[in-house]
């Protein structure tokens, strides 16, 4: 992909900061979307550093001694893989209600993101969700429809096209990324695999190793475990050179979509959850003997294609008939980070506390 690389050097005042895989150096914590203008919306991008900015500026202190303080706890919202769907307003009306601080997508938030098609998808998600990302800073990320298009297109250029796409109405040209805020750090990872680059790999290890100390926090589209319909060459459902980063570093959390369900596990320490519930079609629960005791998940049954089933930690099952949407909420207080899975509705599917080690 060719690009053109910007080097902005500037001096970071607050705690707030956001890096870019390319430049390997922070990101310009400016209010860009204020000056800037997407050619697909003809209005200032959905860039949510501005944001972020504001949120830092009313609820950080930082201490005499140089410690970050929060003056409310660490609260956010991940959701991703509406594709366009009608029931993505109902999800972020819910998610609205809640009052985030700010949100993490895991992708796929258009159905098809290259080219002439992906700017049209764009401008409805502008009508759909635009209203939202201006209220909450709403960090995105690059899956594999975003980079999706005309099948006349090679792959490489689909990629570029929809890469460029998702920057002009994100305001992010690089869809690799960091973020720190407070005591915590943010890693985006786009949709190729981080495994199939050595340069991609160094970064990634550079990013974990910078944050030790800190919250970490990965978000991105491809899962590394789920017990969905996804094939074992897309998600391998094992330890990888990647998930063996992440245990050596102690991430807090690895959020992802791709397989639309809802899917909490624990593995070698590291919490994992697939969050990819804001409206695009269930899938089916097909490896969900890869499930270990303790994870809870909800998705299409295999048995019924019009059953849907929620199994929580203790093994408790549910179906119903009627597929529901969600977010997923995390909430840091003190030393302890609680995630829940919350439906259109407001109700609590799955909740989980755990004890950080930091």
């Amino acid at each position: 992909m060719k690009s053109k690389i910007y080097v902005v050097l500037f001096v970071l005042t607050l705690s707030f900061s956001c890096k870019s895989s390319k430049t390997g150096v922070d990101m310009p914590n400016t209010d860009v979307a204020a000056t800037g203008v997407s050619t697909i919306t003809n209005k200032a991008p959905y860039d949510p550093r501005p944001g972020m900015k504001k949120l830092e500026s009313e609820n950080v202190r930082v201490k005499s001694d140089g410690e970050i303080e929060l003056k409310k706890p660490l609260y956010f919202l991940v959701f991703g893989d509406s594709k366009g769907s009608n029931h993505l307003p109902d999800v972020l009306k819910r998610a609205d209600s809640l009052s985030p601080q700010f949100c993490l997508t895991t992708a796929d938030l258009v159905n098809r993101g290259a080219g002439e098609e992906g700017e049209i998808l764009y401008k409805e998600l502008d009508a759909d969700a635009g209203w939202f990302f201006r209220k909450y800073p709403t960090w995105p990320t690059l899956g594999n429809h975003e980079v999706s298009g005309s099948k006349k297109n090679s792959g490489e250029e689909n990629y570029d096209s929809g890469v460029k796409n998702f920057g002009d109405f994100f305001g992010l040209k690089d869809p690799v990324y960091s973020f720190t805020y407070g005591n915590a750090k943010f890693i985006a990872l786009d949709w190729k695999k981080a495994s199939e680059s050595e340069e991609r790999m160094k970064w990634l290890e550079n990013e974990l190793a910078e944050a030790q100390g800190k919250l970490i926090f990965v978000f991105k589209h491809r899962p590394f475990y789920t017990v969905g319909n996804k094939s074992y060459s897309d998600v391998e459902g094992k330890s990888t050179a990647v998930t063996r980063l992440f245990e050596k570093y102690k991430v807090t959390a690895v959020f992802s979509g791709h397989d639309h369900l809802y899917y909490r596990t624990v593995r070698d320490g590291v919490n994992y959850i697939v969050s990819a519930g804001a409206g695009a079609n269930i899938y089916q629960l097909k490896r969900r003997d890869d499930a270990i005791p303790g994870d809870s998940y909800y998705g299409r049954s295999v048995d019924n294609e019009n059953e849907f089933l929620y199994q929580g930690s203790d093994g408790r099952e549910v179906r119903f008939s009627e597929a529901m949407y969600f977010v997923v909420s995390v909430k840091v207080k003190g030393k302890k980070v609680t995630f829940k899975m919350i439906d259109t509705k407001g109700k609590v599917w799955d909740k989980f506390t755990y004890d950080l080690d930091i």
